[in-house]
C-alpha cells in the first residue's frame, strides 16, 4: 500500500482532482469523495511503522509515496484552478493547534488499528486523508490563482508539517502501547536464515 505503482499515482490523481474540484467551489460532497480515494494513510503508517521496526525500506517507500501524493495533489490544484479559475472557495483550515489534536486522535487510531483492524481503517484514512491533501492543493491552486499574506502561508506550510508528524507519532505511539517491541518486528521482518550445511 505505499509503494509507488500506476495504481497509487491513479488514486492519488483522481482523488486530488477531486479535491481541488471541492476546495476552489466550496463543495463538500466533492471534499468527501476525493477523500475516499487518496492514499495518504498507508504511506504515513509506512514510515511511523518502518522506523518503530528498523526496517529502512519501509521508510522510505513511505516517504516516496508521501512526496508522490503531495506532488500529484499540487498538480491538480494548480490545474484545476487554470480551469475553474478563482476565488478559492473553501476557507475552513484549522490552526496549528486544533490539527495537532486531529492529527493525534487520527495517528492513534490508525495505529491501533493494526492490531486487529477491528477500527475500519478505510474510514480512519478518510480523514487522515483531508488532513494531509488540502494544503497541496491549496497550495497548487493559490499557485495560479494568488496568494494570501506570508503569514497565512506560513502557518499553513507549519499546519501541514504537524499533521505528518502528529500522525506518524501518534501511530507509533500506539505500537508502542500495543506492545510490538523492535526486537520482535525485526525478527518478522528479518527472518533468520537457517544455517547453510
Amino acid at each position: 500500500m505505499s509503494h509507488v505503482t500506476a495504481s497509487y499515482v491513479g488514486r492519488a490523481a483522481g482523488g486530488a482532482i477531486l479535491l481541488a474540484d471541492g476546495i476552489l467551489q466550496n463543495n463538500a460532497i466533492s471534499i468527501v469523495v476525493a477523500a475516499l480515494f487518496l492514499p495518504f494513510l498507508s504511506p504515513v503508517l509506512a514510515v511511523g511503522f518502518g522506523a518503530w521496526s528498523g526496517d529502512t525500506g519501509l521508510v522510505r517507500n513511505g516517504s516516496a509515496a508521501l512526496l508522490t501524493s503531495a506532488v500529484l495533489a499540487y498538480a491538480a490544484g494548480a490545474l484545476v484552478a487554470l480551469m475553474v479559475g478563482g476565488p478559492i472557495g473553501f476557507h475552513d483550515f484549522k490552526g496549528p493547534l486544533a490539527s495537532f489534536a486531529i492529527s493525534a486522535v487520527i495517528g492513534a487510531a490508525a495505529g491501533l488499528s493494526t492490531a486487529d483492524d477491528a477500527g475500519r481503517r478505510y474510514l480512519i484514512g478518510v480523514a487522515a486523508a483531508v488532513q494531509f491533501a488540502i494544503f497541496p492543493v491549496w497550495l497548487g491552486a493559490a499557485t495560479v490563482i494568488g496568494f494570501p499574506s506570508g503569514h497565512v502561508v506560513a502557518i499553513r506550510i507549519a499546519t501541514r508539517l504537524i499533521n505528518i508528524v502528529t500522525i506518524s507519532a501518534s501511530a507509533v505511539a500506539s505500537y508502542a502501547l500495543l506492545g510490538l517491541r523492535r526486537d520482535e518486528l525485526r525478527r518478522l521482518i528479518w527472518p533468520r536464515r537457517p544455517a547453510a550445511g
